[in-house]
Formats: C-alpha cells, sequence, structure tokens
C-alpha cells in the first residue's frame, strides 16, 4: 500500500486544473442565444405534443409501444431522455436527436475524439431560464520537441432548445503516465453540473462547474461523485489507510454533508427514491438515506441466499427491484415509507406465476419479461404486482409518457413510442 501511495504520488495522482490566476477552468466560449425547452409532459391520459414537423402522443404511463427508430448511442446508461428529445453522448460527441422525427439535430463535439469509457450520460439542468444538456469528456494533446504530452478535462454545454453549443471549458491535469482516463458528468444540482475524473494512476477528484459562468465553483480530491439527488451529490471518499467510505457533499458549495459506510472501489450508488440511495455491493444489499447515510431496512435486502441485482424507482410513489434466490429471480415493490408492497417470484411465491425480469418502471408500470423460453414482454402494476397489460410489443429499459428504450441485440439502441 505504501508502494502504491509513492507511485500515485510520483505520477501526480492530486490534480489541480490549470488556468486563471485563482485556479478556476477557463472559458473558452461565450453562451449562444436560446430559449428554454418545453417541460415533459405530465398530465394523464393521452396527449399529443409537437415536435417540429411530427409528434409523438404522451402517455402516462406508456403500456404499449411500436418500433420507431433507432439511437446511435454505444449503451443505453449514455443516454438522458427529455420529453420528446434524447441527449446521447458517443465517442467524442454530445449528440440531440429529435424522437419524433427520428433525426439528430444537433451535436457537439469534443476539441479532441476519444474512445475511453462513457460510464454515465449526459446531464440535464436548467439555469437563468435556460436548459442545458453538459457532458464530460478527456483531451490529450502531443508534445512537441521534449515536451512531454498533457492531458486534461473538457466539460461541454448543449443550448438543449437549439441543440448548438452553449460553452464549453477545459483545463490540464498534472502529469501522469496515465494511458487510461475516465471523465463524466455525474448528476446536476441545481445551477452547478458535477464533473469527475480519475484514472488508472490518478485518484477520483470531483468538480462543480457553474452552468452559467461556466467556471469551476468547487473541486474534491479523493471524492468519485456518482449520484446527484436534488442538492446532495453521493459518492465515495477516500480517507485514511486508503479506505472507501461513502460520503455526501453539498453540489453548491462542495462542503461535507456526512461519511457512512465503508464501500467497495467497484460498487455502485443509484437511486432507490428521492432520498434514498442504493449501494450495489456484491449482494445489493444496502439502502440509505440520502440526507444523513444511515443504513435503512428494507424487506429482502440482507435475506440469507438474497442478492439484490438492481432497483428502478418509477419516478411516482414506487420503488421495484430485482434479486436472485436460492429459487430463481423475485422482483420486489416498496413505497416511499420502505414498506413492501409485493413480491413475486422467489422462495415465498405459490401463486405459480412464471419467473420474471425487471427490466424498468415507470409512473405505476413495471416493465419485465419472462425468464424462460421466447421474449414475452408484460407489463405489471407497481401497487399489486398484478398483470397489467400483456402485449406491450416491449419491455423497456427506459421509458417516459412518449417512449421506451431497449438495447438492441445487434448493438444501439431501438427506440419504441408509446401507442397506449
Amino acid at each position: 500500500m505504501v508502494g502504491s501511495l509513492a507511485l500515485l504520488a510520483a505520477c501526480g495522482g492530486t490534480d489541480e486544473p490549470t488556468g486563471p490566476a485563482d485556479g478556476r477552468p477557463s472559458a473558452s466560449a461565450p453562451v449562444t442565444g436560446g430559449s428554454p425547452s418545453t417541460a415533459e409532459s405530465e398530465a394523464a391520459g393521452p396527449e399529443t405534443a409537437e415536435s417540429g414537423t411530427a409528434s409523438l402522443t404522451a402517455y402516462d404511463p406508456p403500456t404499449r409501444f411500436e418500433a420507431h427508430g433507432s439511437l446511435g448511442a454505444p449503451a443505453l446508461r449514455n443516454v438522458a431522455l427529455d420529453g420528446q428529445r434524447a441527449y446521447y453522448l458517443a465517442p467524442g460527441e454530445l449528440v440531440a436527436r429529435d424522437l419524433a422525427g427520428g433525426t439528430d439535430i444537433g451535436a457537439v463535439k469534443a476539441s479532441t475524439s476519444s474512445s475511453d469509457d462513457l460510464p454515465h450520460g449526459p446531464g440535464l439542468g436548467t439555469a437563468e431560464g435556460r436548459r442545458y444538456a453538459v457532458a464530460a469528456f478527456p483531451f490529450r494533446t502531443k508534445g512537441t520537441g521534449s515536451g512531454g504530452d498533457t492531458a486534461g478535462v473538457e466539460v461541454v454545454a448543449m443550448d438543449a432548445a437549439t441543440g448548438e453549443e452553449a460553452w464549453r471549458t477545459r483545463w490540464v491535469l498534472p502529469a501522469s503516465y496515465d494511458p487510461y482516463l475516465v471523465t463524466y458528468v455525474a448528476g446536476i444540482a441545481g445551477r452547478t453540473a458535477v464533473v469527475v475524473s480519475h484514472g488508472e494512476h490518478r485518484y477520483p477528484v470531483t468538480y462543480g462547474i457553474d452552468l452559467v459562468t461556466h467556471e469551476q465553483t468547487w473541486r474534491r480530491p479523493a471524492f468519485k461523485a456518482q449520484l446527484v439527488q436534488g442538492t446532495r451529490v453521493i459518492g465515495q471518499k477516500r480517507g485514511a489507510e486508503d479506505a472507501l467510505r461513502l460520503a455526501a457533499v453539498d453540489g453548491a458549495k462542495g462542503r461535507d454533508l456526512w461519511t457512512g459506510m465503508e464501500v467497495g472501489g467497484d460498487w455502485t450508488v443509484e437511486a432507490f427514491a428521492p432520498d434514498r440511495a442504493w449501494v450495489g455491493d456484491p449482494d445489493g444489499r444496502a439502502v440509505v438515506d440520502s440526507a444523513t447515510g444511515a443504513n435503512k431496512k428494507y424487506e429482502g435486502f440482507g435475506e440469507r441466499l438474497h442478492s439484490v441485482e438492481n432497483c428502478v424507482d418509477d419516478a411516482l410513489r414506487t420503488t421495484v427491484c430485482f434479486s436472485r434466490t436460492v429459487k430463481g429471480g423475485e422482483i420486489s415493490a416498496y413505497d416511499r415509507t420502505g414498506t413492501r408492497l409485493w413480491r413475486v417470484g422467489g422462495p415465498s411465491d405459490t401463486s405459480g406465476r412464471k419467473e420474471m425480469r425487471l427490466q424498468s418502471a415507470f409512473h405505476g408500470a413495471v416493465y419485465v419479461h419472462l425468464s424462460d423460453g421466447p421474449y414475452v414482454p408484460l407489463v405489471l402494476d407497481a401497487a399489486t404486482g398484478a398483470d397489467k397489460v400483456t402485449d406491450p410489443v416491449t419491455a423497456p429499459q427506459l421509458a417516459n409518457p412518449y417512449v421506451g428504450l431497449v438495447t438492441s441485440g445487434q448493438g444501439g439502441i431501438e427506440v419504441h413510442r408509446a401507442t397506449g
């Protein structure tokens, strides 16, 4: 461990952005004109919304779909839905797509092309009446003569109303032999984009970038942001003796809020409910209070011979989880108080229903498919677990009132428009 720390120090493991005298990254482009985009319809029942010359009909929730094109995103995690538009990351660029018309309406390219991992999608946020899609990319510059190569972080913002570049800012990282550099936007907290950079020989550093001034307002060395919930930024903090702990900082100023349970470097942190975070350890057994970091007890979490694989918040009133058990897959649903509403499959199920796999959930609809045999998608009722629709055409892995997205077997993302 001492040897590893010495290597990190020698390689420049503590990152400091370069730029103006106060250490903030410099902005290289002014904000362009534009108007804020229309918010996504939340009305119950169908509602048609215009997007250029084409339109999609909103259903809240959608329960039937039909094929409607595709996206060029490398993975579903690289996509953010916003009404009738999708914003996605591809290597070296941030792209806006009109889902109704099925065409890309804008793209903002990074200064240097990069094929590094894209672990997150773009962040979406609104500041001073303008809506932005924000992405972060690593960049590298080859040295000339005896000068060494440089690496750094570039943040680009797209005007969501126009699909055009709004601004960009970049900063250089300390010198390090680091062929692998990961850079992403963890989310938007108010008017602050939360940007993370780390590498094989670099401890993670998290930065707060103001959406309006484009300047760095705070930085937290040895902290890797993984989830933004409201004003809270939750992630992993490296402490004494290199130990990693779950921690939260304030998204506006970067100040400490709390430090919680010990975690592993490969553990994920995802939204469980508006005020809860799911910590995906190897057995997925922890749900914590986002305000305090306290471990909250939920039925099924920590049960012997259960392994919680994934959880999804339906963005209304229910969280649905899939667990692997000694008797097959189990799907459970929880209300906002933490009460388990129902469970299907697993050791306690005597209903005789077929085993199902959870895909996603949205506004009271739970999208699943049967585990065995041909692909059979279903929609369950989030309140009861009962079959709601048995012929939805597909079980989307990400949905809003207008569309459902599914990972294609040939690569890429299939778009299905809602029809009911």
